[in-house]
């Protein structure tokens, strides 16, 4: 599909460019290409894997060998935070240290390369909450893999609160990276705060002196409709930390999982211009200096890509999920969509998110995931190379209100690559199929009435939590708040 835009270096210094989201080309209006000199040495992509062009009845395929594991623990967790992408999920039955020895059995039927590496992710819930799991499933998997010259990468991300000095020493010793999942500023949006308790805090900072001169810590935030500025999440965590270069995880916008998620998504149309106005300049103004190194490679990443015309069909989903060497599953060896769901659980579509089992890893078919490719719009699309299709196993207004979440987000990006490239900022792309909104990228060039339908929660009950005992450590399993949705036409 091939995209006019309109960009403006100043005031009345206008140009027309021409981009092609197939090939990733672009032009000038007097036909000159934005390319690397040598193509030849630039243009090396190749189809990420043979799993292109799945959908619920060309169903997507795992492979024995293995790259990267995400193993999910179990889905209890001691918080309940608003747009938790797990928070509707159906919980399976608790697995526990006992399981481990069967598992590791069928984890041994994969198989693993030295020379491609293995990662190891360790997943929650809060999956400190499954510490006496963690522990010993940990040094199993380490003591399977001691001949290895170079070991397994193993992280997990958690929310804090359940950190301890001997843990955080466990941590470092056997080499995890660990993520801190906070949202700086608009965390009370998110939940509960454990960086207001002063003895969780210390142990948190102390854990982070600790691990970030190895490389191996991050706090990751997520943005919202109501907590839209990286850079006010930056300078709030510099604060925390004391470090100007303090490594910030994730940085996109919130997919709409259930009603909190719609709810916690840019409503308006004057919330999706505002948004994308606050990404391009957060970055734009401070020169990039905003902590989140994955935002910034995707600007990086999307220019390389047009540089060297990447063609779409060697790209994959943004979640890395749809390649075969990846492959989530529980202590039961149940092959599942993705870590943010379970074997019991079904996608919005009514489809099993269990996909088989790791024992019998060729008959595996994840029939919840749907390729970018099979989606309506995602192949006419201009933020198609940054975008990357959006979360695989979403449909209906779940699907509807994260693709227009990720459209301002990725469109944003869009524009600071593209001024990286010519020296003009875009401000229109024609296409007939594109909403008028989606066009006008800041909303400066046409008139938008905004539409009569918005999602408004209500909240109806609350709930005190109710404590319980998982896997040997106290754990907080309620309502807490129970939030419907109501549309209002």
């Amino acid at each position: 599909m091939i995209f006019e835009i309109l960009a403006e270096k100043k005031l009345g210094d206008e140009k027309r460019f021409f981009y092609d989201n197939q090939t990733n080309a672009l032009h000038c209006e007097d036909g000159s290409q934005y390319r690397y000199p040598d193509m030849q040495k630039s243009c090396g992509h190749t189809a990420r894997n043979a799993n292109q062009g799945f959908d619920e009845h060309h169903p997507l395929t795992k492979s024995r060998h293995v790259r990267v594991v995400k193993i999910q623990l179990g889905l209890s967790c001691n918080y309940a935070c608003d747009y938790c992408s797990q928070k509707s999920v159906e919980r399976p039955k608790e697995t526990n240290a006992k399981d481990i020895g069967r598992f590791m059995q069928m984890f041994g039927g994969l198989e693993f390369s030295q020379e491609k590496g293995l990662k190891v992710e360790f997943w929650g819930g809060e999956p400190l909450v499954y510490w006496k799991t963690l522990k010993p499933l940990a040094h199993a998997i380490a003591q399977k893999f001691e001949d290895w010259s170079i070991k397994p990468q193993f992280s997990i991300i958690t929310n804090g609160s359940l950190l301890t000095p001997d843990i955080c020493a466990w941590l470092y010793a056997m080499g995890f990276s660990v993520s801190i999942s906070h949202d700086g500023p608009g965390q009370p949006v998110r939940g509960p705060d454990p960086f207001e308790d002063g003895a969780k805090k210390a142990i948190v900072l102390g854990l982070y002196r600790m691990l970030r001169p190895l490389g191996r810590i991050s706090f990751n935030a997520m943005l919202n409709g109501s907590n839209i500025s990286r850079k006010a999440i930056y300078d709030w965590f510099v604060t925390f930390t004391g470090d100007p270069s303090v490594p910030l995880g994730e940085g996109s916008i919130v997919d709409a999982y259930d009603g909190d998620g719609l709810a916690q998504s840019l409503q308006t149309k004057a919330a999706h211009f505002e948004f994308r106005r606050t990404a391009f300049n957060d970055i734009y103004a401070s020169a990039g200096q905003i902590g989140f190194g994955g935002i910034l490679q995707k600007i990086d990443q999307f220019t390389g890509d047009v540089l060297s015309q990447r063609n779409a069909r060697t790209v994959g989903q943004k979640c890395g999920m749809d390649q075969e060497d990846v492959i989530s599953f529980d202590l039961r060896g149940n092959v599942i969509t993705c870590q943010n769901v379970s074997a019991i659980d079904q996608s919005p579509s009514g489809v099993s998110h269990l996909g088989g089992s790791i024992e019998t890893i060729e008959q595996v078919q994840i029939k919840t995931a749907t390729h970018w490719s099979k989606r309506a719009h995602c192949n006419d699309c201009p933020v198609l190379h940054i975008c990357k299709g959006s979360c695989m196993f979403l449909s209906g207004k779940y699907w509807q209100a994260s693709c227009d979440n990720a459209y301002s987000d990725a469109i944003a990006l869009f524009a600071l690559a593209f001024e990286k490239m010519t020296g003009y900022i875009p401000k229109m792309i024609y296409g007939d199929h594109l909403p008028k909104e989606r066009q006008d990228i800041w909303g400066t060039c046409m008139e938008h009435k905004e539409k009569s339908k918005k999602v408004i929660p209500i909240h109806i009950a609350t709930e005190a939590p109710v404590m319980k005992e998982i896997d040997g450590t106290n754990e907080t399993n309620s309502v807490f708040e129970k939030t419907t949705v109501k549309e209002n036409v």
